[in-house]
């Protein structure tokens, strides 16, 4: 074999390799276009989508803007209801330390009298007056159930 040949043959094979790796460039460069026409059309939906989308959030946007005024306006309205309450709480407080005031007042007065009473052994007035309306409740509450016990039996032997 002589340099032509080797050269010529040389020549082929690199040729037959240019063509081979062309074919294979030119199926890799039809499958990438492909591709990237399917991710432009997906991209395509995607935008699309997006687009119908948009006009949807800005609905919910406008609505949540609503529904926040709305709370913010009810929240407002409530605030003197929240002044009453406190003024309420304010008012049982002081209502609390004056009837405490005036217990312990009454308390004092009944065990000023009461150690009066026990070196006297006498029952003031008022004691008396107590002790007597006591009696005369006590004497309506039995008359009262009497005469009830009465009219039942009468009831019932009369039926």
């Amino acid at each position: 074999m002589e340099n032509n040949d080797v050269m010529t043959w040389s020549i082929a094979i690199a040729m037959v390799a240019f063509v081979v790796l062309c074919g294979f460039l030119i199926s890799l460069l039809k499958t990438a276009q492909r591709s990237l026409v399917t991710a432009q059309s997906a991209m395509q939906e995607v935008k699309e989508t997006v687009e119908g989308l948009q006009g949807e959030v800005k609905k919910l946007a406008e609505s949540v803007n609503a529904v926040t005024d709305d709370i913010r306006g009810k929240l407002q309205s409530t605030d003197p209801l929240f002044d009453a309450v406190q003024d309420v709480g304010i008012l049982l407080s002081e209502v609390t330390g004056t009837a405490r005031e005036a217990a312990n007042s009454f308390t004092h007065s009944i065990r000023k009298q009461a150690a009066s009473i026990e070196g006297k052994n006498i029952a003031p007035s008022w004691l008396q007056w107590a002790a007597l309306g006591s009696r005369v409740v006590m004497g309506m509450q039995k008359g009262w159930k009497q005469q009830r016990e009465q009219s039942h039996s009468y009831e019932k032997g009369g039926i």
